[in-house]
Formats: C-alpha cells, structure tokens, sequence
C-alpha cells in the first residue's frame, strides 16, 4: 500500500520528468533548483549549464501539472532561417500541445515584434474588440523554430463592463482637471524613451497625467492618509567636523577584512556587479533544491558591490552579511558615518544632495538615511541617494547611488528655454486617450478587469527645445 509520502514523491518524480521532456533538457545541465510551492500547488525547475551559470533552462508547471513558463537560454540547435509563417506554425503546434484550446479561443496581436534572432507572439482574449492585458499567452520562437520562451496567462473571468461609456471629449475634460507641471532633471535613457539619447536633460513633468480614469468617469472613494503621500522635506547637509578628510569607501563598507571576490557580472548597462565573501565563513549548504535554499545560497553572508565598468566609482553595496553583538553605534554616530561615506564618494556633495529624515526603526540592526539630489535648485527624477549603517558595526551595509554624477548636471543651464504654460501647451497637443481594459488587484480577491479611459501622452517635456519626450513602451 502507497504511503501518502510515497504517493507524493513518486507526484513529484513525475512532474520533473515531464518538466525534462517539455524543456528538451540537453544530458550536461545541472538541476539547479526543484520547486515544489504547495502553498499555490505550483512546481519550479531550472537546469543550469556548469560552464556558463547565465544559461540554462526553465519549466514551470501549474496545479495539474500543465506547463505554465518555459525559458530556454542555450545554443541553439539549428542556424536555418524559416519563414514567419512557418515558424507561427511551429509555435501552433506546440501550444495545441499542451492547450488545445487555445489557438481558437485567443487572437494574436498586431504589434509583435521582430528580433534579430527571433519573433515575438503576442495571442490575447478580445472583448468588446479591445485586448485584455495579462490574458492569452506570449511566445517568443527563434529563427529556425525554437521555442525560447513560453508565458501561458489563460482566460480572464472576472470583467467588470459600466453601465455607460463617456465620451471622448468628456474623458480628457476630465483628465485635464488634475495635472501639475515639475521642472527636473532626467536621462533620457534609450531604452525607456524613443527619443532618448542616455544623457540628462532639463525637462518638465507632468504630475497625475498618467493615472487611467473608469470608462465611466466614477471614481470610487478611497480613504487614504495624507501623510503617507506627502512628500517629506529635505535639508541641507549637516557639516560635521572632519567631514571633508578623506576616507576610504572600501574601508567602509569593510570590504578589507579578508573578503576575496567569488564572482563578478556584466551587468549590460555600464556596470560590473562584484560577489565578496570572506573565506573565513562557512559555506551554506542547502538542505534541497528548493528556490528558497537556492536563494539562501547566493546571499549568505555575502557582500555584493556594483561598480562603473568605465570608472570603476562604486555605485551600489548591499551586505548580507549576519553580525552579531549589541547595538553600540548612536543614530548620531550612523548619520555622520553614512554623510562622511557620502562625501568620500562625492568630495562636493554638500553641493549635491540634501538629507531626509527618515523615522528609523529602533530595532532594526541598521539606521537608514535617504538624500537628495538636486543641481542649482534642480532636483534630479529618481536621484535619492540609500545609505544604511550597522548600529553593531558602523560599517555601511546597503547603498544605493544616484542613476548619474550629479557634477555632471553642472554642464546643463538650469534656466528652461520655454515656460511651464508652453509646456502645457505642448503637453496637451499630443495628449490623447484610448479605452482598454485595465487588470485591478485588490486584496482577498481574484483579479479583475474593468473598462478605462488610458493616458497617451508625453512622458516629459524638453525645457530647452520644447521636444514631446515619448516612451517606447
């Protein structure tokens, strides 16, 4: 007689088999991490290739076992080139086996994209003629007919329809009501903007633009503390005797005490992230294959780094690493630590950035301190700076640097060509809105989905030419 144990682990050996035939799992990639997560009956697998841990395979199977992710990232099979058609056919066949239904009951969208190396299906659930997001399923098929990636989202149930739909002219009346204009820094990073250069700009934003409304036009009433939102004011940087010597950011963060490099990543944009542990710990071993264990083995009593690859400026620290001891550093000492880091990596920084106080945790084994960055009164969109310090240590565990050297604002007149009424203006020639369906998350309930009016519109302004900055996505 089969023990429920027994019963369960002959379940599991079954899924990893099917998870291997599914994958195509080549003889020479190491199991990495088997997953069984009972809490939402789904199970994880990834196979990694023991020359090159950046490629691999990835099945995950749903309650019953259907494939619901596949990501395979080797050398591909074959270099043949097909045609789109046939390799639409190849996606066909392999969702017909695993969901017959599908193909029929999902139509592909019109903005696929096109890869060097590969094609981008994109099949959604229609109603009333409009996509539903995060419906369907999405596939990205190599050149010679090798399913890459695989995402199955299924049917959408819960669709929320309004009893009327305004009108155009109403919906942007309505949006109209609400925007404020910001004058800032950004970097018009290439990847986020289809104009974008990578360079920083002055530019205007406009606040509440982006917030899609009910088809409707009814809002529900939402109670919400102020004080959660309301922005928190920002200082001046306290100069604290000895501010201005010099220190050493190695030092600290403790990086000297014997730490040795385990590994470092390319991380594509620029930078280069660095895994430090001291040899003196002992490695972790896991007590399965489980993502947790796997997870549990990359941070333990690690300290990672992020440097400039051009530079070598180090842009980031986080520290896992477990200290033990009674906390001996006052928040006044920390604040003067994470300051001092501050200008060991900016000499000028009181010229840069200004300082928020944050309510610290008095449990918490770290004080965290959050800044500013701001050039000539101009504040910099997404440059608050992160500085944790160890109450044990003093040793700065976690920081988070600006998205650029705030020197490098010094070159940009801070003084907008056009005024803020001309960037309305701009702003609202090329504002427009669509209805779609948007997915709503609420708590102890499934997701729906409800009719709304969607912002198309400029993310920024160039305040010195005047040029609708607009995103790619």
């Amino acid at each position: 007689m089969r023990t429920k144990k027994g019963a369960a682990l002959v379940k599991k050996e079954e899924l990893k088999q099917k998870a291997l035939e599914i994958g195509r799992v080549p003889t020479h990639l190491k199991l990495e991490i088997e997953d069984y997560c009972d809490e939402r009956k789904r199970s994880y697998f990834c196979w990694i290739d023991p020359q090159d841990e950046h490629k691999g395979i990835v099945v995950e199977l749903g309650p019953d076992g259907q494939l619901e992710g596949l990501s395979r990232d080797i050398e591909l099979e074959s270099d043949d080139k097909l045609s789109e058609d046939q390799i639409e056919d190849i996606l066909i066949q392999f969702v017909n086996s695993h969901y017959p239904e599908a193909p029929s009951a999902f139509v592909r969208e019109e903005n696929d994209e096109a890869y060097d190396d590969k094609v981008r299906f994109s099949y959604v659930q229609m109603e009333d003629r409009l996509p539903i997001p995060m419906s369907g399923f999405m596939a990205d098929v190599s050149l010679s007919g090798e399913v890459v990636y695989f995402r199955y989202y299924g049917k959408a149930c819960n669709i929320i329809k309004p009893e009327q739909v305004a009108d155009e002219k109403e919906a942007l009346a309505y949006f109209k009501k609400d925007v404020d204009v910001t004058l800032l820094f950004e970097i018009l990073h290439r990847s986020v903007y289809k104009n974008g250069d990578d360079q920083p700009h002055l530019v205007y934003e406009f606040e509440n633009a982006g917030i899609a409304v009910p088809a409707d036009l009814v809002r529900e009433e939402k109670e919400f503390d102020d004080d959660d939102y309301r922005e928190r004011e920002s200082f001046p940087l306290p100069l604290f005797e000895g501010i201005h010597e010099k220190a050493d950011p190695g030092s600290m963060i403790g990086i000297e005490k014997g730490f040795v490099k385990e590994r470092d990543t390319d991380l594509g944009d620029g930078r280069i992230g660095v895994v430090w542990r001291n040899p003196d710990n002992p490695v972790y071993q896991p007590a399965d294959k489980s993502m947790d264990s796997w997870l549990r083995g990359r941070i333990h009593q690690v300290l990672k780094t992020i440097h400039n690859k051009e530079t070598g400026k180090l842009e980031g620290v986080m520290s896992f690493i477990d200290e033990k001891g009674p906390y001996t550093v006052s928040e006044e000492e920390c604040e003067k630590i994470a300051i001092r880091f501050l200008f060991a990596l900016f000499p000028n920084a009181d010229q840069y950035f200004k300082i928020k106080y944050d309510e610290q945790d008095e449990e918490s084994s770290s004080a965290v301190f959050t800044f500013d960055v701001h050039c000539n009164g101009v504040p910099l969109r997404f440059g608050q700076v992160k500085i944790c310090v160890s109450r044990q240590t003093g040793l700065i565990t976690v920081y988070m640097g600006p998205d650029i050297d705030p020197e490098v604002l010094q070159a940009i007149d801070p003084v907008p060509s056009i005024s803020p009424e001309q960037a309305k203006s701009i702003f609202w020639r090329h504002f427009k809105v669509e209805l779609g369906w948007e997915r709503e998350y609420k708590e102890d309930e499934e997701y729906s989905y409800r009719l709304v009016y969607k912002p198309v519109y400029p993310r920024l302004i160039d305040a010195h030419t005047g040029e609708a900055v607009m995103s790619v996505f």
